[in-house]
């Protein structure tokens, strides 16, 4: 008897143990096939963006990102960064990604040129994204002291250039001169130097230099040029024709991103300094001033995308007028963002 039990109790443990495990390997594979199901169910899309990193008027595709929004709306977001312009808006073309956001310009030219492209949707919603800033040290204050300057902006053909010589020209300012100078860095280190009166400058760029480095913005082409998009987002037709759903579901997303701002901007800016190099305070700052100048707005503003295709003309970026309402397919959009163009 005793060696029975004696035997008899290993048998039994080791039973025990081989059941335990087997239920444990059993619900490990009930959990990896549900998570598995889940990720399949959840549509793909890759989107390119313009500098998403350094510019604030990417944060809602971090709060999106960051909250579960694209995931509510069954989506798995895959985000990279873009250098802007051309080739940014050329990855959709070839494949490969579903949607892309670049400069408004080179966004139109991709949808007006290309038959797998089209134009969506407009991003940075204010002339006032863009601004320009100098040194206290100069005395400017405003840009009536701006005559005989010299405004700094980043190469030929950019929105910093048509933005400068349009709101310069508006203002009425004579004898200012503009000179292509690169990035929102090079533009300040010209203006320390005295090569440029001021240089074109963005968030959180902008918030950091006048809090900490003695800037002051001198130009605000919001004060003239009332309706404008700083950028476009196009997509890949054939994408966006199969998965429509998908990319509404996208812009849903992100509107809730901004709704989310709008209410609790201290947590967006905490959020945000995860992502951007700035700090949470420089990030207020820019939050709050994008919230008064509505640079979030979703909904389509047609003056704006007109706006951008007149100085598109005046630049020599077209030819000829473009028919906005037809260029631009709302369709993909939930119906609350969507905007009837004036009829000609």
């Amino acid at each position: 008897m005793e060696m029975n039990v004696h035997q008899s109790g290993p048998l039994h443990t080791r039973l025990l143990l081989g059941a335990l495990l087997l239920a444990t390997l059993t619900l490990m594979m009930t959990v990896t096939t549900v998570f598995a199901q889940g990720s399949q169910d959840l549509t793909k899309i890759r989107f390119v963006v313009s500098h998403r990193s350094s510019l604030l008027s990417t944060l809602p595709t971090y709060i999106a990102e960051d909250n579960g929004l694209f995931k509510k709306h069954g989506l798995n977001v895959e985000y990279i960064s873009g250098s802007g312009g051309g080739s940014t808006l050329r990855l959709l073309s070839t494949g490969d990604v579903e949607m892309a956001e670049g400069g408004t310009p080179a966004a139109i030219l991709a949808a007006h040129t290309d038959p797998n492209v089209e134009l969506v949707q407009g991003w940075a919603r204010s002339a006032g994204v863009m601004v320009w800033i100098a040194s206290k040290d100069s005395g400017i204050t405003s840009v009536e002291g701006l005559s005989g300057a010299k405004l700094g902006y980043s190469k030929a053909g950019s929105a910093s250039q048509w933005l400068a010589e349009e709101s310069i020209k508006r203002a009425k300012v004579k004898n200012v001169s503009f000179v292509s100078v690169g990035g929102m860095g090079d533009n300040w280190t010209a203006v320390k130097g005295k090569i440029i009166t001021a240089g074109w400058a963005m968030e959180p760029f902008l918030s950091e230099k006048i809090n900490n480095d003695n800037a002051v913005v001198v130009l605000d082409p919001s004060h003239y040029i009332k309706h404008y998009y700083l950028e476009g987002i196009d997509v890949n037709k054939k994408f966006a024709q199969k998965n429509t759903q998908a990319v509404r579901g996208l812009f849903t997303a992100l509107q809730e991103a901004v709704d989310f701002i709008k209410a609790h901007p201290e947590e967006a800016a905490t959020i945000g300094a995860k992502h951007y190099k700035a700090s949470k305070d420089v990030l207020l700052a820019g939050i709050h001033e994008y919230l008064k100048n509505d640079v979030w707005d979703q909904k389509i503003d047609p003056e704006a995308f007109n706006t951008v295709m007149r100085g598109m003309l005046d630049s020599g970026l077209l030819d000829k007028e473009i028919d906005m309402s037809k260029l631009v397919n709302q369709s993909y959009l939930p119906e609350a963002l969507r905007t009837s163009f004036p009829k000609k």
